[in-house]
């Protein structure tokens, strides 16, 4: 491909073959001729050069969570002949940024000569990314001719939402036969003492309690209290009215990061987690079986990363789908949506507590969201109106028998959990 100097070149020849022929002056006509030996030298210096680069493209880690540095190193090896003029442009997803370093260098490589250079990256926000592929451009010795390549060397990142440290955070529930490290207040296997009852044929004599058969004459046996598992569905609200607000601050990137602190908290219990991720305008529900394990958070994550906000699909539409063959019975349902232009949404929440399902609504508000701080007055009062009803939804919720935490984004969600522990004590 031809460069601007070339261009230029090219106007100036067929400039002087003008004037050569208008004024009938054939000074003109000899200018022309160095001008286009200089052309000529070009496209004989540059035609046919085939680039012979050798590309090695790689990033610290693969996997990182938000706010997280990951350093890109590309390494370049020249196995044609020399090049004076190399550009290098690394290509780069439009969601994270540069902090040190730059994905664009100017060189010139020797025959078998190796080129390294780095930098790194700020990765704000989760998802699935692709580094590369990088760009490179070849001039020719007289700057009149380039080649552009595509080397298809990429590497993949996945940004995890960044999780919170909410690991003295309880909500009980009904218990599933499965070991686990839920306390149900009854007798059982377990390490918590529960209490002590007559001796009975066959039990351990390690569980004697010697102080009560010296004390009262008659063998007594200690009891724990029984520890178990639950099974815990984490129901993502994915409507499109869930991106509002910046693509860093809005409700949907609030509720995925909670849901990956809840599920890291459920998952070292030793619970069983599973995610309904709802709102595809074609009624499609993501959906990772409950079960238990490292691996299974891992695969709430993987599901969790390449969510966007999009469609209309209520809630109580997906839990119509869902119940009949997703949802384990007396499971502990967690929703985790701004509550906003689902007016159906309560009866759907009183349903399922009448078949005997306990529900957790983790709502992040959207008020600190989409007003700034410097709104006008009709801001503040739209903005008071918006807090108002969403007050009087979640009064209807609680009303129904349901835990509503009403989060405002800019406060821990630990801190904001804690009113589920308040209103346990107040039941």
């Amino acid at each position: 491909m031809r460069t601007r100097k070339c261009a230029a070149l090219i106007e100036a020849s067929l400039t002087c073959l003008v004037f050569a022929f208008l004024f009938m002056d054939w000074l003109f006509l000899a200018l022309v001729i160095p001008l286009v030996m200089i052309a000529f030298a070009g496209v004989m210096l540059f035609h046919g050069r085939q680039l012979a680069l050798d590309v090695s493209h790689r990033v610290s880690n693969n996997r990182v969570f938000e706010q997280d540095i990951v350093t890109v190193e590309v390494t370049i090896t020249n196995n044609g002949s020399s090049i004076s003029f190399l550009e290098l442009y690394d290509t780069l997803p439009e969601k994270v940024s540069i902090i040190r370093g730059s994905n664009y260098a100017v060189t010139s490589l020797k025959a078998k000569e190796t080129l390294t250079f780095s930098y790194d990256l700020s990765c704000p926000l989760r998802g699935h990314y692709v580094v590369g592929p990088l760009h490179v451009r070849v001039q020719g010795l007289l700057g009149l001719f380039y080649k552009e390549q595509f080397i298809p060397q990429e590497s993949d990142v996945t940004v995890i939402p960044r999780m919170e440290d909410i690991s003295d955070f309880t909500l009980g529930s009904r218990a599933s036969p499965y070991p686990g490290l839920m306390h149900t207040k009854r007798a059982g296997l377990g390490t918590e003492f529960f209490g002590i009852r007559k001796y009975a044929p066959g039990d351990a004599f390690k569980r004697i309690n010697w102080k009560s058969l010296a004390r009262w004459g008659k063998p007594m046996v200690n009891e724990y209290e029984l520890e178990s598992t639950t099974d815990v569905i984490l129901i993502v609200d994915a409507r499109e009215n869930q991106g509002h607000g910046s693509p860093y601050r809005n409700p949907l990137e609030y509720s995925i990061r909670a849901a990956v602190s809840l599920a890291s908290v459920y998952l070292k219990r030793r619970d069983r987690v599973g995610l309904l991720v709802f709102g595809n305008p074609e009624g499609k529900l993501q959906w990772v079986y409950p079960e238990i394990g490292k691996k299974q958070l891992y695969k709430i994550i993987r599901e969790l990363v390449e969510i966007q906000a999009e469609g209309a699909f209520t809630f109580q539409a997906a839990m119509h789908t869902a119940q009949t063959h997703m949802i384990p019975k007396k499971s502990l349902l967690i929703l985790l949506s701004s509550l906003e232009e689902d007016p159906l949404l309560a009866n759907a929440i009183q349903h399922l507590i009448a078949r005997n399902y306990r529900v957790l609504v983790v709502s992040p508000s959207t008020a600190p969201l989409v007003i700034p701080d410097t709104a006008t007055k009709t801001h503040q009062l739209t903005s008071k109106l918006l807090d108002f009803e969403r007050e009087n939804h979640i009064t209807r919720l609680r009303q129904h028998g349901a835990h509503v935490i009403d989060w405002n984004p800019d406060q821990p969600l630990a801190v904001a959990l804690k009113e589920v522990a308040v209103f346990q004590r107040r039941r």
